[in-house]
This record gives C-alpha cells, sequence and structure tokens, in this order.
C-alpha cells in the first residue's frame, strides 16, 4: 500500500487528482493525504482540526464522499491535513510524519483556495517529495474527451523525481 500526497484548495475541480491517483496505481491499493497549506495567526481561537473540518464547502465534502464509494476498494482511507509549517525542514517533516511514498500534484498549480490565509503545496511538494507525479488535469479540450481512458492517462502523467 501506498501513501499518496495529493495538495488540495478545496475545489471540487481538486479531487480529479485523487481519480489520477487511483489510475496511477491499479495494482496497489492506496492512502491518501490531501493537503493545504494554511498560514496560523499567533493567537488562534480554532484547532487545526476544527480549521480543515471547516474549510471545505459542501459541495467538496460530498464529491469525496462520493470518490470514496466509487474507488473504495482502491482507497483505503482519505486523510486532510493543514500544514502550518514556515520551512522546507518542516515540511520534510510533514512528510515523514504522514508517511508519503508519492505525490500527485496539477502542473499548472492550485488557485481556488477558500480564503487568502491559505497556500498551494506543490512546489514544496516537487522539491521534496520522494516521488512526485505532474498532472496536466486542467486541459479539457473537446477532443480529449474523445480519447481512451489509457490515452489520457498516459498524456496526463509526468514522472519528475
Amino acid at each position: 500500500m501506498k501513501t499518496v500526497l495529493i495538495p488540495t484548495d478545496f475545489s471540487e475541480k481538486s479531487l480529479q487528482l485523487i481519480k489520477n491517483a487511483v489510475l496511477h496505481y491499479p495494482e496497489e491499493s492506496i492512502h491518501l493525504v490531501l493537503a493545504i497549506g494554511y498560514k496560523m495567526p499567533l493567537i488562534s481561537t480554532l484547532s487545526k482540526s476544527k480549521l480543515v473540518s471547516n474549510l471545505p464547502n459542501d459541495a467538496f465534502k460530498t464529491r469525496l464522499s462520493e470518490l470514496r464509494l466509487e474507488h473504495g476498494s482502491k482507497i483505503t482511507d482519505v486523510k486532510i491535513e493543514m500544514y502550518t509549517g514556515e520551512s522546507n525542514e518542516a515540511f520534510k517533516s510533514f512528510l515523514k510524519v504522514n508517511h508519503i511514498d508519492d505525490a500527485i500534484i496539477p502542473k499548472m498549480g492550485l488557485h481556488q483556495f477558500p480564503n487568502k490565509k491559505c497556500f498551494g503545496l506543490c512546489t514544496l511538494i516537487r522539491a521534496y517529495s520522494p516521488q512526485v507525479s505532474s498532472v496536466d488535469y486542467q486541459a479539457g479540450d473537446d477532443n480529449e474527451t474523445m480519447r481512451s481512458p489509457i490515452f489520457n492517462l498516459k498524456y496526463q502523467f509526468n514522472f519528475n523525481k
């Protein structure tokens, strides 16, 4: 079983990366860690767990539940984590604590964050994750919908180490 890190901005579109993870590991069960960066204020009345439950909207939560049901035989667990560190070493520690084996990130990054305290993790993931696959999931012309899923998978993945 692999533990795969997937960045999120809590948009429904970002959940497409879960489908990419399922296709990318056809022979393995996967444990998913959806992660978002968050700049914690010095004094906060909300805990990380409260923030993680409040940031995603209902549409995101519903779609995530649907994907878990749809791919239940492949996805053993989905955990949502908030990265609040401010250094490269803190991010390396985040990867270690979450037992990250691989990561799947969008080539174009994520941009629909729920508020200004949230930030993307793609640059940190690209720099420090053990194995990173970049996915061009945002491309969506009419010709692409005519292609087979196998062609789309080959087209989408660009393997970087």
